[in-house]
């Protein structure tokens, strides 16, 4: 079930330091700039499972700013990731020395782990995305291109990611674990489409040279993904790149690049897996994208989500973070 808040039932002396709680909880630590002439009134819901660190929230308040100082990013474990949808009146967002201003019928990409300001001037009504980094699993490089600009939920894939957030919530509580868990994890990766789909982000003058090869190599990955013979030579002729840059790129993130492929195909197999419509079995799931060798399958699928394929297709494994 959603967790859900109110300020409606909390004294007026009480409602600025309990929603600031309320924000740390939710998202991460926050400075919170509230309107020095109006009592505050907000409400939270928030809708998560404990097979993947996804949530999604919808926050509605009056009035209120939100900061991110150097020091409470210092202070992070992890970094996190936040998109937010304006449904009722505009947003004001700045980091890295950029300021945005979306409307309703567009989304913003905050990155958590930089420090920025965000705050709207009316009451105001968001869907808010969190994306931890444990749950990307290398599949967004690069976050601070994203930063830069406000992506359209009006059409297309844009459009498609933000009715998927509101058909989660409306639906959530009917579901079970897995088929909950399954819903965060298509709006991902519909959201990804989105974001990658922009061509904005590919030919900003601030994006580099490496970040350029790098989504290309991510598209083309996508495309193969279930090709038993997907190797570095074919991926660097298929770019234009030699083998040797191929693997330079990824020196710089956090998995080599056979890493990266393989974790590619686990999440894949794993989707396929919670999907109730999927009737492949798990062997037949694991050649589809690429697995030749259902042994390696089987040590790999365990070592990198703490329990059996089976396990995951049964529901047991749904207490576990298989994510």
């Amino acid at each position: 079930m959603a967790y859900k808040l109110s300020t409606r039932s909390w004294p007026d002396s009480q409602r600025q330091p309990l929603w600031a709680n309320a924000i740390a909880s939710a998202y991460f630590p926050l400075s919170l700039e509230f309107a020095p002439t109006s009592s505050f009134s907000g409400s939270l819901q928030i809708w998560e499972t404990g097979s993947t660190p996804l949530t999604l929230s919808r926050l509605r308040s009056s009035q209120l700013g939100y900061s991110r100082s150097k020091a409470q990013v210092s202070d992070d474990n992890e970094a996190c990731y936040l998109v937010t949808v304006p449904r009722r009146s505009e947003v004001h967002f700045e980091q890295d020395g950029r300021a945005l201003h979306c409307q309703p019928g567009g989304f913003i990409f905050e990155r958590g782990d930089a420090p920025y300001r965000f705050h709207y001037a009316s009451d105001n009504d968001l869907w808010v995305f969190k994306l931890p980094e444990r749950a990307l699993h290398g599949q967004l490089r690069g976050a601070e291109r994203y930063t830069r600009f406000c992506f359209d939920a009006k059409r297309a894939l844009g459009r498609i990611f933000v009715d998927q957030l509101a058909m989660c919530a409306a639906r959530f509580d009917e579901c079970d674990e897995a088929a909950r868990h399954m819903l965060l994890e298509q709006a991902l990766s519909t959201l990804l489409m989105a974001l990658r789909d922009d061509e904005r982000v590919l030919n900003s003058e601030s994006s580099n040279l490496a970040a350029m090869h790098l989504q290309r190599i991510e598209q083309y990955v996508d495309k193969q993904l279930g090709n038993p013979d997907l190797a570095p030579q074919m991926i660097a002729d298929a770019c234009g790149l030699s083998v040797r840059y191929l693997h330079k790129l990824f020196s710089s993130t956090p998995y080599s690049l056979g890493e990266w492929i393989r974790l590619r195909r686990l999440e894949a197999v794993n989707r396929g897996l919670l999907d109730p419509n999927c009737h492949l079995s798990i062997g037949e799931l694991a050649m589809r994208w690429g697995f030749s060798d259902q042994a390696q399958f089987t040590r790999s699928f365990r070592q990198h989500f703490g329990c059996t394929a089976r396990e995951v297709r049964s529901g047991a494994g749904a207490s576990k973070l298989c994510v």
